[in-house]
């Protein structure tokens, strides 16, 4: 789709999917008051713009309606990719820690809905950047609960290829470097373990000028390897924690 107002005003219909948007909300995210000089018909245009282009991709007539004081995207919302994987990893989390079986299928099958950065085409509008940045924190907490699960049903070799994947796009992350290296551990690749926290060491001094926390230094500990991952400090992140805002 082209054009950035469009891409912005599906982005966000689709976060409220099946409820409305109000008309000046669209104006206020679209910034149209400060760009245009008549910001009322400036959305209606941009609102028929694609209402056409969903028409001609195959949407019924009804899907883009006007309602009221705005619009609605007659969807469910788990048609929705943002929010069929935030009820994925919720339903994860409350299971989390046990059944880590089931935790790790589900975790799994919600990490898998990403392609790429979340909404990046239509990150012009504020409410579109806040729901990224909240969906990028559940894809954080949606990883550590995934890896904990299978460092629960000893799944190490899982835990060493998929965490090597998570740190290298998130370097500063301690906690799930800890968990690379307790699954080292445990697989007896002791100089390797060595080798990651040293190189946990010299990208939080070099990054953030400060040591490697409690978590990342206890998991360098040979001992590490023998003791349960529910007794070391792997533990399911909580739902709670996580605030929903612009996405649900």
């Amino acid at each position: 789709m082209s054009g950035a107002k469009l891409r912005s005003i599906l982005a966000i219909l689709a976060l409220r999917a099946g409820g409305e948007v109000r008309r000046d909300e669209l104006i206020e995210e679209l910034d149209l008051m400060r760009t245009t000089g008549d910001a009322v018909n400036a959305v209606h245009a941009h609102v028929a713009r694609l209402r056409r282009w969903l028409q001609r991709h195959g949407g019924r007539a009804d899907l883009l309606e006007t309602v009221n004081s705005g619009y609605r995207l007659n969807i469910d919302r788990d048609a929705v990719d943002a929010h069929r994987f935030v009820s994925l990893v919720e339903r994860a989390l409350n299971l989390s820690p046990g059944t880590p079986s089931v935790v790790a299928t589900i975790l799994k099958d919600a990490l898998s809905l990403w392609r790429g950065d979340a909404l990046l085409d239509a990150l012009e509008s504020p409410m579109v950047a806040t729901a990224a940045d909240e969906l990028c924190q559940w894809r954080a907490a949606a990883r550590e609960t995934l890896i904990n699960a299978w460092l629960e049903l000893d799944c190490n070799q899982k835990v060493v290829l998929n965490a090597q994947k998570f740190i290298s796009e998130d370097p500063l992350n301690e906690s799930m470097r800890a968990r690379h290296i307790i699954a080292l551990q445990r697989m007896g690749r002791h100089a390797e373990a060595v080798e990651a926290y040293n190189s946990a060491e010299r990208v939080l001094s070099q990054e953030l000028g400060i040591r490697p926390g409690t978590e990342l230094r206890s998991a360098s500990d040979p001992a590490i390897r023998f003791i349960p991952a529910s007794n070391h400090g792997v533990h399911g992140v909580r739902g709670g924690r996580i605030m929903t805002g612009a996405i649900l």
